[in-house]
C-alpha cells in the first residue's frame, strides 16, 4: 500500500461513516466495513484532502446512503477543482447534491436517497468517472452502464468483481455495467 496523503485522507472519510480502519502501514491494513448501504452519517465534514479521486469516488458512495446527510471537502486545491463530471450523471440517478457553482465545486452536500441505474455516455474516458457511477451503481436500483470514448484504467471493475460485484464488462462496446443490488 501506498502511503501517501491520498490513503490516509480515505481511510479518515471511511473512519468517519463508521468503518473500523487499522493504522496504515505498508504491509497490511485491516478494513471491517458496516456494509452495502449502512454507513453512518458523520458528525463532521469529511475532508478528501487533496485528493480528487476520493472526493469523485465518495460522492458516487455516499448518493446512495438513504435517510444520511453528508458535507464532503478538501483543500484549497481540490476545492477548485470541477467536481460536475461526477455530479450531472449522479443527479441523472436521483442524487440530490448541492455545492458551490451550481454544485460542481466543493464543499459539497449529499441528502442519501434511491438511485436508479441509468445508461450514461461519458464525453471523456475517466477511470474516477466511471468508478464513481459504478460505485453508487451498486445501491441503485437497475442496471448501471457507462460508455466511454475509449476504455479507461480497470481497477475498480477487477475490484468490484473480487468482491462479488455483478459487473458486465464489453470491451467492443466500451461499456461497462453493474446490477444494482449486487453485494
Amino acid at each position: 500500500l501506498l502511503l501517501g496523503e491520498d490513503p490516509r485522507s480515505t481511510a479518515a472519510c471511511f473512519r468517519a461513516l463508521g468503518a473500523d480502519i487499522s493504522e496504515l502501514n505498508s504491509e497490511c491494513v485491516r478494513i471491517r466495513g458496516v456494509g452495502l448501504g449502512q454507513l453512518q452519517e458523520p458528525a463532521d465534514v469529511l475532508d478528501a484532502g487533496n485528493s480528487g479521486t476520493t472526493l469523485r469516488l465518495m460522492l458516487g458512495i455516499l448518493a446512495g446512503q438513504a435517510g444520511r446527510f453528508f458535507a464532503v471537502t478538501g483543500d484549497r486545491s481540490l476545492r477548485s477543482r470541477p467536481m460536475g463530471r461526477v455530479v450531472e450523471p449522479l443527479r441523472q440517478m436521483g442524487a440530490s447534491i448541492w455545492g458551490r457553482a451550481g454544485g460542481t465545486l466543493a464543499p459539497l452536500a449529499v441528502q442519501g436517497g434511491s438511485l436508479k441505474g441509468i445508461h450514461y455516455r461519458s464525453p471523456v474516458a475517466s477511470a474516477q468517472v466511471k468508478s464513481c457511477l459504478l460505485l453508487a451503481g451498486l445501491l441503485a436500483e437497475g442496471t448501471t452502464q457507462v460508455t466511454e470514448p475509449a476504455l479507461s484504467r480497470d481497477h475498480s471493475e477487477r475490484m468490484l468483481r473480487a468482491f462479488g460485484a455483478n459487473i458486465h464488462v464489453d470491451p467492443e462496446a466500451k461499456t461497462v455495467a453493474v446490477v444494482g443490488g449486487s453485494r
